[in-house]
């Protein structure tokens, strides 16, 4: 299996949880803020949250390995960041932190 199929999956997938996001689909928004602490976050970050969640997204259906790799870079040092400050669940966000630097990795060498 290409690993550019991953990507894109992964964008898509990524879109699709950030269109949650924003417009406030049960179970499905979940997903992505299930990850911070705080069960009451506010409307606007999740609005903003959303809205990067999909940009980085859109990256990911790209061909172009720079921007996937740079997108999954992004990725794992933001939630290496809100790790650091103790925002979020640590098994979930060492997750994704792993996974995000292993995809950069894969872009990379592909």
């Amino acid at each position: 299996m290409d690993i550019h199929f991953i990507f894109i999956m992964n964008g898509i997938y990524d879109i699709v949880c950030a269109f949650s996001i924003i417009s406030g689909v049960p179970y499905i928004e979940r997903i992505h803020l299930s990850m911070f602490k705080d069960p009451n976050l506010d409307p606007i970050f999740k609005r903003v949250f959303g809205f990067w969640i999909f940009t980085y997204g859109i990256m990911r259906l790209s061909n172009n390995n720079t921007i996937i790799t740079i997108s999954y870079m992004i990725e794992s040092l933001f939630f290496l960041n809100e790790l650091l400050h103790k925002t979020v669940y640590r098994d979930k966000t060492v997750f994704v932190v792993v996974l995000s630097m292993i995809f950069a990795i894969a872009a990379v060498v592909s």
